[in-house]
């Protein structure tokens, strides 16, 4: 259960980063900065989940089932 608080907390942080660089970034002249800022916080979050998803809950399906190896 702690492992899934601490997703949340590091998705949560991602999204005050993003937040924070919208706010000083001039979206007018620095379109292409805020589209990055924008990427890179999405890509930071996928990675997370997907890190989250493999380690825990891929991890605890192939012990509960038995997976034949080939």
């Amino acid at each position: 259960m702690s492992e899934i608080l601490q997703l949340f907390g590091q998705i949560f942080l991602i999204a005050i980063i993003q937040i924070v660089s919208d706010a000083f970034i001039d979206k007018g002249s620095m379109a292409m900065q805020s589209k990055l800022v924008n990427i890179a916080c999405f890509l930071g979050s996928l990675y997370l989940v997907l890190n989250f998803l493999f380690t825990y809950i891929f991890g605890n399906f192939s012990t509960a089932f038995n997976f034949p190896a080939f």
